[in-house]
């Protein structure tokens, strides 16, 4: 997270939304500084700040998700050497030791084991996410960051320098066949509409009730971790 007490700004760093880049020209352009960590949300920053920090203008960065998970699965397939992270060693593993394809990496993980490889930001549905001042797409990059430098009262000094672009990647629409695709759009259907991103009504697969369980029971295991999840549902169980 980058705050600007010269320029009164405060911005969240998304993941995959080209954050580092933004966060890096912010701090040596236009008195930019790192605050809390680095995908600190602005839920945390709102429980520490000052009043008067709380009025600065806030942004944040927003991604189509089918996009998010190929470049994950890139990124996953071209890693060298052992992740200290446990969920990217169980993707690189498995991906060395199937040779998955696409489509075969986006089922097992986040159909099968609903593992979501941060395609979207967890707490986007929050009201503090939602109350964020401009969120921009990354798709739009250059014009997005001019736009937020307009908007903060900055005079932009040059473009926005690009680093961490993953190479060699087609459109990412090609790496996924029809049953992955009609999966992918049923499961982030809500936050691509929410945020303007196109939805293929034909490709809407409604999954069943078991797909959403099995779906939703592993997405809170994988976040939360299986005493947890026994915990949550003693928590809420009828009385």
């Amino acid at each position: 997270m980058v705050i600007s007490h010269q320029y009164k700004y405060v911005f969240m760093q998304t993941m995959k939304t080209a954050s580092t880049a933004i966060a890096k020209e912010l701090c040596e352009k236009y008195a930019g500084e790192m605050i809390l960590h680095k995908h600190a949300s602005y839920g945390e920053f709102l429980a520490q700040a000052k009043p008067q920090e709380k009025q600065y203008f806030s942004f944040a960065g927003v991604r189509n998700p089918l996009d998010v998970a190929v470049s994950r699965y890139e990124l996953r397939k071209s890693a060298r050497g052992p992740s200290r992270d446990q969920v990217n060693r169980m993707q690189n593993r498995y991906i060395d030791d199937t040779g998955a394809s696409f489509s075969q990496f986006f089922t097992e993980f986040m159909v099968n084991r609903g593992v979501d490889f941060a395609t979207v930001p967890l707490n986007w549905r929050s009201s503090s996410f939602q109350s964020i001042d401009y969120i921009y797409k990354y798709e739009n990059l250059q014009q997005e960051f001019s736009a937020i430098l307009s908007l903060a009262g900055i005079q932009q000094l040059r473009p926005l320098p690009l680093v961490n672009k993953t190479s060699g990647k087609a459109h990412f629409l090609e790496y996924y066949d029809e049953t992955t695709l009609q999966f992918a759009y049923t499961l982030f259907e809500d936050y691509l509409r929410r945020w303007g991103y196109d939805v293929q009504e034909n490709m809407l697969r409604r999954l069943t009730l078991a797909q959403k369980l099995r779906y939703h029971r592993n997405s809170l295991q994988s976040r939360y971790g299986e005493t947890a999840l026994w915990s949550l549902a003693r928590r809420f169980r009828p009385r």
